[in-house]
């Protein structure tokens, strides 16, 4: 053990205790109509309600606007280890990382080197403040990324399938570390017998949680299919009692989120691409208690909260993001539906740089919406949607609520990749 990274108090607890006090802390009463039920002292707890760690849109800003709305833990964008660890102008779009508002967090890094995954995570502990709760905070790492950036560094699910050098990897953080190991995996492309067999030797190692979404990585783009919630109640029937398991896919209302945890049994539901179009997809709204309309926030509050929020965090500074760029895709994914009605809104949001800029955007689509009568009850999820609709040939939007793959969000072409992300060669 070294002398840098003393064994946190936390790590005298099981990793059930330690995740039923992180949940419970994080969680306001509001929350308690969602609990799930302790597999060691058969007692009800909140549920997690988790937003997924997404490269360049899981920012500081956008987690804030979660936590506003029920997210009671975040993910930090995807960090490349070598990256981290090498290059001080990759490093400084991820510091100061830490405000006493964005907890529970975990920090999700991609890693293939066990020396170089350690290094990074020490030189992570060592920028945070000296005081921090670390009982808090947790190392997760990336096992789902299924695109072809992950095949050439040899991460994601892809490291999944390197038996061998990923245990090695786990056995060398969790014997090294001060914080919690975690980890978000995907199903074997060889089947449920081999991944169940691994997720066991992951927690004899030392994982403390396992967030499994229920597709192998070869269930991406236009073969995404359906995500497979038995899968996911095998798992946590298999190793539920020693670790907890989140569940990850199929989420786009709240109704969604119950219908996950009682066919699954997991502790908690992960969201991505639904939390990005609408950051309070975890609270009662478009739901059948309220009769399918929209309760909450409209979106064009959504997206007013969000540009308050960067421009107190600015994502190029210390929000980990891409700057205005970051900003304006997510106003894009808020406002999807107005900008297929009006060529003038995405006329502005084109040329949108300042917080001033994306205000006037913001203001011009409610406009539009005033003086078409809408009102934000009969708001409906649209961005989500896209896919259907592209694959189907429509243009109307007013469909059906249905999976999408979560895969270019969580771990889509970085801007902070020097070398071209995704499209350049490089292997971010």
């Amino acid at each position: 053990m070294s002398a840098l990274t003393p064994p946190h108090p936390s790590s005298s607890l099981s990793p059930h205790e330690w995740f039923t006090s992180l949940i419970t802390r994080a969680t306001p009463p509001p929350n308690t109509h969602l609990p799930v039920v302790n597999p060691l002292t058969s007692l009800p707890q909140p549920a997690a309600l988790v937003c997924a760690p997404m490269v360049d849109q899981s920012d500081l800003p956008f987690r804030l606007s979660c936590r506003a709305h029920s997210t009671n833990l975040c993910y930090t964008p995807m960090i490349h280890s070598r990256m981290f660890l090498t290059d001080a102008k990759y490093r400084a779009k991820f510091l100061p990382l830490i405000t006493a508002r964005d907890a529970p967090l975990f920090f999700q890094f991609c890693m293939s080197d066990p020396s170089v995954a350690l290094q990074s995570a020490q030189l992570l502990l060592s920028l945070l403040p000296p005081d921090l709760d670390l009982s808090s905070y947790a190392l997760d790492i990336n096992c789902g990324c299924p695109q072809g950036i992950a095949r050439r560094g040899k991460y994601g699910a892809f490291l999944l399938e390197e038996r061998g050098l990923l245990l090695e990897i786990v056995r060398t953080l969790t014997r090294s570390l001060p914080i919690r190991v975690t980890i978000k995996v995907r199903i074997l492309p060889t089947g449920m017998e081999d991944s169940i067999a691994l997720y066991r030797e992951l927690v004899d190692a030392g994982v403390s949680l396992l967030c499994l979404h229920g597709r192998t990585r070869h269930q991406k783009g236009q073969l995404t299919g359906s995500v497979s919630w038995d899968a996911i109640r095998q798992v946590v029937e298999a190793i539920g009692d020693r670790v907890p398991v989140l569940a990850n896919g199929g989420i786009a209302s709240l109704d969604d989120v119950r219908a996950c945890l009682g066919e699954t049994g997991a502790l908690g539901v992960m969201s991505s691409e639904g939390l990005l179009e609408y950051p309070a997809l975890f609270t009662e709204t478009s739901t059948a208690e309220t009769g399918g309309k929209r309760t909450g926030p409209g979106r064009c509050e959504l997206a007013r909260e969000y540009v308050r929020f960067s421009e107190e965090f600015p994502p190029d500074k210390n929000g980990q993001g891409g700057g205005h760029k970051c900003v304006r895709t997510h106003l894009q994914k808020f406002l999807y539906a107005d900008l297929q009605d009006s060529p003038e809104i995405r006329d502005l949001m084109n040329v949108a740089v300042t917080a001033q800029d994306m205000y006037e955007v913001i203001s011009e689509c409610e406009r539009q919406q005033k003086s078409r009568g809408t009102d934000k009850g009969s708001e409906q999820l649209a961005w989500y949607l896209r896919h259907r609709c592209e694959r189907e040939g429509e243009t109307k939007l007013d469909l059906p609520q249905m999976e999408i793959s979560d895969d270019f969000a969580e771990c889509g072409c970085s801007m902070f990749d020097e070398g071209g992300g995704a499209g350049g060669g490089g292997d971010y």
